[in-house]
């Protein structure tokens, strides 16, 4: 738990009171506050994360906290109020948080109804495809990157479209060396579905867009009717690749992690269906019902899954750490996880032989 001190500090410089304590994150720790009247959010970063220290690094917090202002301010000029409205963070050595509106509380999969979790993965898809159209201003591509000399920026300078086209042919080595280590990844069907995949994302990428790469159960809230995204993790990237990680997420990774010590507390194994009904949710209100967008985000869920097989592959190699296990388990978790992949690469490309 956090040091009481820092959070009485974080409470009075922040100007907020009467803090409610809300939960943790992988990063952080969550308080409900009140401002002038109204109900907030105060974030404290944790010191310790995944049994390891965290040593305190300006530039990453505050790529990370700008990314977040950046994108919270693009989804409510998409869908006004589907974000945080009002989000600003403090940073140095001694005092680090952040303080945001309260928007709602995260949805609850077991109370959720299966129509409801459609309903909910659509909103979802809806304000991805919106706040896609948002200008974002930056320059470069990738991950988010902060300096005091240029401020935020893509984290990789460069042609975007040579960067993207590089990381197609690193994804076909990734599985040439995937079917050396493990013979049964071997599959015509799911080879050329990896290739076919590469050559859509050469033709369609034109510019990298502002998207996200995390919208995991607990950044989900609802506040009524509305879904509300928090906590992001902004990029700038060819941004079917993020629909295409949203759906490997809902419909095989956090399924597949359910026992982990990260996921355990979500039981995503007993709701299962009604995390892939969020998944069909969200690839419905993402294209619209455009057949040319489901092709290519589906292209992208079958790059995703290789990389998750490819990253478990690289796991099971060498020493494991103490932050790998608590989010991936054990080496023989890893290894067992890695045939649950072979068997979605192959459903992925016999979807993709009928779109």
């Amino acid at each position: 738990m956090i040091n009481p001190l820092k959070l009485q500090e974080a409470i009075r410089h922040a100007e907020v009171e009467t803090p409610v304590f809300l939960g943790e994150g992988a990063w952080h720790h969550a308080w409900k506050v009140r401002k002038d009247g109204s109900d907030w959010v105060l974030r404290i970063p944790k010191e310790i994360a995944y049994g390891q220290p965290v040593p305190f690094d300006e530039a990453a917090l505050k790529a990370e906290y700008g990314g977040t202002q950046l994108y919270y301010a693009a989804i409510n000029q998409a869908v006004k109020g589907a974000a945080p409205m009002h989000y600003s963070f403090y940073v140095t050595e001694e005092l680090t948080y952040t303080r945001e509106s309260f928007v709602g509380t995260a949805i609850d999969l077991a109370e959720l109804k299966h129509e409801a979790a459609f309903q909910v993965g659509q909103n979802i898809g809806e304000i991805y495809r919106k706040t896609e159209k948002i200008p974002h201003g930056l320059s470069g591509y990738g991950f988010l990157a902060w300096s005091k000399e240029d401020g935020l920026r893509g984290s990789i300078a460069g042609d975007a479209q040579q960067g993207l086209k590089e990381e197609s042919e690193e994804q076909l080595a990734d599985f040439e060396t995937l079917c050396r280590a493990l013979p049964e990844f071997r599959s015509e069907a799911v080879e050329k579905a990896i290739h076919l995949a590469a050559e859509l994302r050469q033709q369609r990428f034109t510019i990298p867009l502002l998207t996200n790469q995390d919208a995991s159960p607990e950044n989900i809230l609802m506040n009524g009717t509305q879904v509300c995204l928090i906590d992001p993790y902004p990029i700038l990237y060819y941004p079917r690749g993020m629909a295409g990680n949203f759906m490997n997420l809902y419909e095989t990774y956090f399924v597949s992690l359910a026992a982990t010590e990260r996921y355990r507390k979500h039981r995503f194994d007993v709701h299962e269906a009604k995390m892939k009904a969020i998944a069909e949710g969200f690839l419905a209100g993402y294209s619209d019902g455009i057949p040319e967008i489901v092709r290519e985000v589906r292209g992208e869920q079958v790059l995703q899954v290789l990389e998750s097989a490819f990253s478990h592959l690289q796991l099971l190699e060498g020493e494991l750490r103490k932050e790998a296990e608590i989010r991936f388990g054990t080496k023989e978790d890893i290894a067992g996880r890695l045939q649950l992949f072979l068997k979605e690469l192959k459903r992925l490309a016999a979807i993709n032989q009928q779109i």
